[in-house]
């Protein structure tokens, strides 16, 4: 495929060939040169100063054809087909709530979410279906500040502890942390899990709040709030596997 005479004009993204995962060329104002990255799940992003000769494009593209090639060798195998379709259904376990998701594909709008009680609809364009991913992590990142902070500080309240300051994040190695000054941060990723193990991770961290270590004190202490902690610490650490890719930051 060629890159047509008049394409770099504006700041769409334009997909450059038929290979998958894709090569997006997205214009930008700010670029001063060309380049090339990995945006997981699904594409290589060619970053390109707006107004740039299609012709160059095109060279440069061909210059980097065995790092494309290395790039995508890379993202299929860490990121296979099945891994990298939109959902149909979205539940989150923890707070006994399921959408279902319909995919609309437009590519005169913006990707986006409109939200109702049981359905969501996922506006995507036809050539960024990272966006799609990105629409649905920014929901789960509101769903976690509306359910995981609440729940938080009930768990702090019947703990006897407070923390300073509450975050709610997307993560890809933490299910949580809390820092020397009591701040404490939530992977909202944990709305998927199942609840039980959700309250365990919550109090894993405001036990912090009194023993900032992982000492036989701190593990006493968490057991007096959460008896069957032991099976609960290991079900945490092997749930990663179940966190679809949608719902981890790129």
């Amino acid at each position: 495929m060629s890159v047509q005479l008049g394409l770099l004009d504006d700041d769409r993204p334009k997909v450059f060939g038929s290979d998958e995962p894709a090569v997006v060329i997205r214009p930008s104002r700010r670029a001063r040169r060309l380049i090339l990255k990995v945006v997981p799940p699904f594409q290589i992003e060619l970053v390109v100063p707006r107004g740039t000769r299609p012709a160059d494009v095109e060279a440069f593209l061909s210059s980097s054809r065995d790092w494309i090639q290395r790039a995508r060798a890379e993202l299929e195998a860490r990121y296979p087909n099945e891994r990298r379709k939109l959902p149909t259904c979205i539940e989150l376990e923890a707070i006994d709530a399921r959408w279902d998701v319909d995919v609309v594909t437009d590519d005169r709008a913006r990707a986006g979410l409109t939200v109702g009680a049981e359905r969501l609809e996922l506006r995507v364009p036809n050539h960024d279906p990272a966006a799609g991913f990105e629409a649905l992590r920014q929901w789960l990142l509101g769903q976690g500040r509306a359910h995981l902070r609440p729940w938080l500080a009930a768990e702090a309240e019947s703990i006897g502890v407070m923390p300073s300051r509450v975050q709610i994040r997307t993560q890809r190695t933490r299910w949580g942390s809390c820092s020397q000054h009591g701040n404490i941060s939530l992977n909202a990723a944990l709305l998927l899990l199942p609840k039980v193990l959700v309250r365990y991770l919550l109090v894993h961290e405001l036990c912090h709040l009194r023993h900032l270590d992982h000492s036989s004190r701190y593990w006493r202490f968490v057991a007096e709030h959460d008896p069957d902690y032991r099976e609960h610490d290991a079900a945490l650490a092997a749930a990663w596997t179940e966190i679809p890719i949608w719902a981890l930051p790129s």
